[in-house]
């Protein structure tokens, strides 16, 4: 059997695996049935790899050619396994009805005129408003001016993930790397699943992250800026990626990358807030998954500060604070357990983004993607789609704990709905973590 025969049964095996989820519903019911799809669909994705690295290019295509088809074929099924889809189509829905998308959140009254029956009451926290940036905002109003539903937003970033993945191979080409990679990403179930199926907005965000790494690799320092810059108001992620491309970048291209930032800003900016609303409830209430933060907030829990650092506070305010409330109460709320973990946290990922930047000898591909897992390592939350934005630059440069992570993340979905239990939290990051350790003392001594 010739390769190009071999890629496309290989290929119509996949495609009955992602119809048989679609014709399964709701997948929050079956997450056995899809744990299981999901294992055979990397089995799936390692046998098509092997086929495209020993063939010649014209397998890689037809093997691209079948990564968009998956792509399609998941965009039909309706999303089950997350409902994030729902708030996108209602923040494009408001725009075209003239609302500002950051100044109330679903169930306000002033949005009463805009609920219906299908995606007002799929949305989740309707009490909070848009956690989501000025870019991912005009994509959502784009596709709402174009008349789209949930069907049509999940084609769309379908689309938008075929070029993520077209992007990868230009990376490949830039660093010099075999272009075959490009399938452990292009027929990867989690971007498959998370993307066409679920509808998440990580494409469009992960195709702003790699042209910029693909153009700091070559060289090209202004597509590189604006590209930052666009990723950054696409998710909020990519800021951790300042530091690394600020040491890179000369001054007119990071004025390149504050233009594209002010410029997707200023629709909004102009006629109300310019920042999401919802990112600070985002900031200060969300965890999920987390394993290095809940060890840290956990820590604190036992040393039990607060009492101590209160009083601090309080000597400080009778002596200095004369004025200045919202300040001292904004100190008192931070000497809890929760708030002093997420602010290590942050401070360690800032700093590990720091020192990524300044070691020698890393490629531009290789400290991004240092700095974005180290990122979300340390966050409070890490759901199964969040992987995503470390997967394109992992399969690039050999990071093969990123791909187990990939593996291994949608286990979460056992919890059904509520928070990951430790044992299931352990099972998911410790084999990740542990090749993680072990590369990184490879690397030591040579």
């Amino acid at each position: 059997m010739s390769a190009s025969l071999k890629i496309l049964v290989t290929a119509a095996f996949g495609v009955a695996v992602y119809i048989v989820l679609i014709l399964a519903g709701d997948l929050r019911q079956h997450v056995p049935l899809f744990l299981g799809a999901h294992a055979v669909l990397l089995v799936v994705m390692f046998a098509a790899w092997r086929i495209v690295r020993d063939s010649s290019p014209g397998v890689l295509r037809l093997a691209i050619a079948a990564a968009i088809v998956f792509r399609l074929v998941a965009a039909c099924a309706p999303p089950s396994l997350s409902d994030d889809v729902y708030r996108y189509v209602w923040d494009g829905r408001t725009q075209v009805a003239g609302h500002h998308p950051y100044k109330f959140a679903p169930n306000d009254p002033m949005r009463a005129e805009l609920r219906d029956g299908v995606v007002y009451p799929k949305i989740n926290h309707p009490e909070i408003p848009t956690i989501y940036p000025p870019l991912a905002e005009l994509v959502f109003a784009l596709l709402a001016a174009m008349k789209l539903g949930v069907t049509g937003f999940k084609l769309a970033l379908a689309l938008l993930d075929v070029g993520v993945v077209l992007a990868i191979v230009r990376l490949l080409d830039a660093l010099k790397l075999p272009r075959d990679r490009v399938v452990l990403y292009a027929w990867n179930p989690l971007a498959i699943v998370e993307i066409a199926m679920s509808g998440h907005i990580e494409p469009l965000g992960l195709l702003f992250v790699v042209l910029a790494v693909t153009a700091l690799v070559q060289g090209r320092m202004i597509p590189a800026a604006a590209a930052l810059g666009a990723a950054i108001q696409a998710k909020l992620l990519p800021l951790i990626l300042v530091p690394g491309f600020t040491r890179r970048l000369k001054t007119r291209a990071i004025l390149v990358a504050v233009a594209v930032i002010a410029l997707t800003t200023a629709p909004y900016a102009l006629r109300g807030p310019w920042l999401p609303g919802g990112v600070l409830a985002y900031a200060h209430r969300w965890e999920h998954g987390a394993v290095l933060f809940a060890l840290v907030r956990r820590g604190y829990a036992w040393l039990d500060l607060a009492p101590g650092l209160t009083h601090a506070i309080g000597a400080a305010q009778a002596r200095w604070g004369a004025g200045g409330g919202a300040v001292w109460d904004a100190l008192y709320r931070s000497v809890w357990p929760q708030e002093l973990a997420r602010l290590t946290v942050a401070v360690f990922a800032l700093a590990w983004a720091i020192l990524q930047s300044f070691r020698p000898g890393l490629d531009p591909a290789h400290e991004s993607r240092l700095a974005l897992g180290g990122a979300l390592l340390l966050a409070p939350t890490l759901h199964p789609w969040y992987a995503l934005w470390v997967l394109p630059l992992a399969v690039a440069s050999g990071a093969w704990s990123w791909v187990l992570l990939a593996a291994l993340i949608p286990l979460q979905y056992l919890a059904g709905a509520a928070d990951v239990p430790w044992p299931l939290r352990l099972t998911i990051m410790l084999p990740p973590i542990a090749w993680m350790i072990r590369d990184s003392l490879i690397r030591s001594r040579r």
